[in-house]
């Protein structure tokens, strides 16, 4: 064979070989094209049934990389199939491993919430730890407005998600959380509350002359969201109560996930001021309980213990003043005990008048009493009435952190 010949072949070969590959390396496609990444869902009430909102990351080049997020939502008898259509929609499988927050509209909850969220615990195809969270509108909205937020922007979704029991005057519920309350005796489910406001306007000499466009932005654009600490109560699901950020500092004081948090002491006067507002940091709180049963009336002896330190002193023209040792006395010590446990009987109050057991009462004399505290609940006229029979006697532990 000549050298000519031989060379013809290996050329040949060789893009026969090239033409073989490169088709399959052009069309196949990279997972990202494949799945659409989403970051939040939301869900509303439908006259065809739901409304899913899904807030899909769609990443762009750049030098920091930071992923615009579009919302796109199908409307659907149910979840499964919802999810069906916006797939359809979208031309990609929704990827929901990496989906961090699902946010419900109001009245999705006048009816048993598990009922709808049941596919997604079922189905694995979402982390079960996502965060819960209820919205008084439209759910759809409140991903619209996210979307439109910065990463850095403080009241992004990611970060009012992150609000969690160990702080006061917050409550963060998983997917998981939501459903063992379901199925547990005490079905009792606190769940976090979002809602988007109107951006505060800067009063400054240059908003006179914004341009029209700038004055024809979206109402999206000029929204924000806010979490104020504010929640509602489920039992088995559905909604039976709302609570305010107050409310939930003061539930929380019975929680024993609580770590820290703060308290407010009005109107303190002593022998060197009056009518002081005292700021306090809430450190290394922790909450034991020692149930009884005696003459038929369940008792909850609560002891609580944290240290403490003061922030801030003010006067009644709202001046500040110095911190002083002899804010640490027991005078005052004694007046913070009695702030405390009169906020652990607005609590009683509160749970006794909507009869309902966020403070999982029911679980704390089960586990003691079993058989006893079953027998307790028969001799009732409707067992769910042994949150009105409760009483509370709470015994405060304060250190102090110089």
């Amino acid at each position: 064979m000549d050298k000519a010949l031989k060379y013809k072949i290996i050329l040949f070969v060789a893009v026969l070989f090239i033409l073989v590959l490169i088709p399959s390396g052009i069309e196949k496609q990279s997972q990202i094209q494949k799945i659409a990444i989403v970051s939040g869902i939301g869900i509303d009430k439908s006259e065809k049934g739901i409304t899913l909102s899904a807030q899909v990351l769609v990443p762009e080049p750049s030098t920091n990389y930071s992923p615009n997020q579009t919302v796109f939502f199908a409307e659907e008898e149910n979840l499964a199939k919802a999810i069906s259509s916006l797939e359809l929609k979208i031309g990609q499988e929704l990827g929901l491993s990496h989906c961090f927050i699902i946010v419900v509209g109001d009245e999705m909850f006048n009816d048993d919430i598990t009922n709808t969220l049941d596919f997604l615990m079922r189905s694995n195809i979402m982390d079960n730890n996502s965060v819960l969270i209820h919205t008084e509108k439209k759910a759809q909205e409140v991903l619209e407005v996210s979307s439109k937020l910065s990463k850095s922007d403080l009241n992004n979704l990611q970060n009012l998600a992150k609000f969690s029991h160990e702080h006061y005057d917050s409550v963060s519920t998983s997917l998981v959380n939501l459903f063992n309350d379901y199925l547990s005796n005490c079905p009792y489910t606190v769940v976090g509350s979002i809602k988007t406001e109107d951006k505060k306007s800067e009063s400054d000499s240059s908003s006179k002359q914004q341009s029209s466009q700038q004055e024809q932005q979206s109402s999206e654009n000029n929204k924000t969201l806010a979490n104020n600490g504010d929640a509602i109560v489920l039992k088995k699901g559905k909604k039976i109560a709302t609570l305010k950020k107050d409310d939930i500092e003061n539930f929380s004081w019975l929680d024993t996930n609580s770590q820290k948090g703060h308290l407010i002491i009005e109107n303190y006067s002593d022998k060197n001021a009056q009518n002081l507002k005292i700021s306090l940091k809430i450190m290394h709180e922790s909450a034991n309980f020692c149930p009884e049963l005696k003459n038929n009336t369940p008792i909850l002896k609560t002891n609580i213990s944290f240290e403490y330190i003061i922030e801030s002193i003010e006067n009644e023209n709202g001046e500040k003043q110095s911190v002083q040792e002899n804010f640490y006395n027991e005078e005052f010590k004694k007046v913070v005990e009695n702030t405390i446990k009169t906020k652990i009987q607005k609590t009683l109050d509160l749970s006794k008048e909507n009869n309902f057991d966020i403070i999982k009462a029911y679980n704390k004399f089960n586990n003691k009493f079993n058989k006893k505290w079953k027998n307790y609940l028969k001799s009732l006229k409707n067992p769910d009435d042994y949150i009105k029979n409760l009483q509370i006697i709470v015994e405060v532990n304060l250190k102090t952190k110089l």
